[in-house]
């Protein structure tokens, strides 16, 4: 029988509802609505409803994400009312990030900063959701569809589970992958059957996403076992670990032929000095989206490198720009790929925000990366694991994800900050040889 200290009062349990969201990418669009209306927005609201009866106090995220945003919209106001294109893809955008930032930043705090119970929420939801996707790939390799069909080759039906697309499961079921891997001889022993439910799922979306996360996964799992270390004698079985993870992706790219194609589209027109219209054209319609967003954000930056063209504007200097380069039957026959999210985070940033975004954003990923240096127990090492698994999150987000707030990013950012701030400030309580721990971490709204 559970204590009753153990037991979740409403505000939490909406919040185990809010960290699920993770999976729920999908959206109402049209039918009137002037934006898109993801399906997990009723639960954000019922549990910001839920706070204060609760007798929780609604918080603002820390100041440094509060000057940072507000900068930014700041600067996207000016810079489109200057190009007159303000309106309503503005305030959809910023919208967007403040509802889902608070949202969760609140689960978190709710949850009293124990973002290790959070993310173990998440891990338990992680693996049953991967399980549904390999059964659904399953019976589809037998012939029963009773979910939506996405072939590319006799056995090869690309999964997407419960989620919209292939990749946005990818991307939700990263941090999973690279967590256990960091611990992989634990999970072998103790976890292997969720461990190989989630890798299979995630080599079954048949992403490129999923090929880079395998080789990173496997690059942090070392690093944080000091396999890279000089000073400690692992160094000279690392190779030994690495061989056959870039066996397996090297077979992926040269024998799946959807991850081939990507593979070699992708080096070939971004390796090339020149825009290469003729390649593009002959590319597969992922490359085409990202090859075709780069160059549109890449002149948005260039017209205005402080401030990009505004939050919300990519979509609305898309068509003209895409028109400057490519043939309009292009467009025919691959539609506005991307248009809304220019296929990459980093792109995104670039295009609508400019050196400012761009900077504010790196320089958080790169200061809130756990040093390997606070690492000096099985607790700490347990958080930089989950700082780990997000930062690899982060970057193939950067690389292909381009919307600021699905597949729950703000939920992992405000993890990633917070496990930075556990570390350090336990390796400083360490290093004072105190044995008191921390009593909560509250001073970080304020931070």
């Amino acid at each position: 029988m559970k204590k009753k200290k153990d037991k979740l009062d409403i505000a939490q349990k909406l919040g185990l509802l809010c960290i699920f969201s993770v999976f729920l990418d999908k959206a109402i669009r049209g039918g009137g609505l002037p934006f898109d209306f993801y399906y997990y927005y009723p639960i954000f609201l019922f549990f910001l409803l839920s706070l204060p009866i609760k007798g929780y106090q609604i918080t603002m995220p820390p100041r440094w994400f509060n000057l940072g945003l507000l900068s930014i919209i700041t600067a996207s106001v000016f810079v489109t009312l200057v190009r007159g294109i303000l309106g309503f893809e503005l305030v959809k955008q910023v919208f967007g990030i403040l509802f889902t930032s608070v949202t969760y930043y609140n689960v978190i705090r709710v949850f009293k900063y124990d973002i290790a119970r959070i993310f173990n929420y998440y891990l338990v939801f992680a693996f049953w959701v991967a399980l549904h996707g390999v059964i659904d790939n399953l019976l589809h390799i037998g012939g029963i569809h009773l979910t939506k069909v996405l072939q590319d080759g006799t056995f090869q039906y690309r999964e997407y589970g419960i989620m919209g697309e292939p990749f946005y499961l990818a991307m939700a079921i990263t941090p999973a992958i690279v967590y256990y891997t960091c611990y992989f001889k634990r999970t072998w022993h103790t976890a292997k059957f969720k461990y190989l439910v989630l890798l299979t799922c995630y080599l079954v979306t048949y992403s490129s996403t999923a090929v880079m996360g395998i080789g990173l996964a496997a690059f942090f799992g070392l690093y944080l076992n000091d396999f890279f270390n000089v000073r400690r004698n692992r160094i000279i079985f690392a190779p030994l670990f690495l061989a056959p993870v870039a066996l397996l992706v090297f077979y992926l790219i040269e024998n799946v032929d959807l991850i081939n194609k990507r593979y070699n589209d992708t080096t070939s027109l971004f390796l090339s000095t020149e825009i290469d219209i003729k390649e593009a054209g002959k590319s597969n319609s992922s490359t085409f989206a990202l090859y075709s967003n780069y160059i549109i954000a890449r002149d948005s930056f260039l017209d205005n490198p402080l401030f990009g063209s505004g939050l919300g504007s990519h979509p609305l200097i898309y068509e003209d720009a895409f028109l400057k380069y490519f043939p309009k039957n292009y467009l025919k026959g691959y539609g506005a790929q991307n248009q809304q999210d220019a296929n990459s985070r980093f792109l995104r940033l670039m295009s609508e925000t400019g050196l400012l975004g761009l900077v504010l954003f790196l320089t958080s990923v790169i200061v809130f990366f756990a040093p390997k240096s606070t690492v000096y127990n099985e607790q700490s090492r347990n958080l930089a694991a989950i700082n780990y698994a997000i930062f690899v999150y982060i970057v193939l987000g950067l690389i292909r994800n381009g919307n600021y707030i699905n597949v729950g990013f703000f939920l992992f950012f405000f993890i990633y900050y917070v496990s930075n701030k556990l570390l350090t400030y336990k390796r400083a309580q360490a290093s004072r040889k105190r044995v008191a721990q921390p009593a909560g971490v509250s001073s970080l709204a304020s931070s």
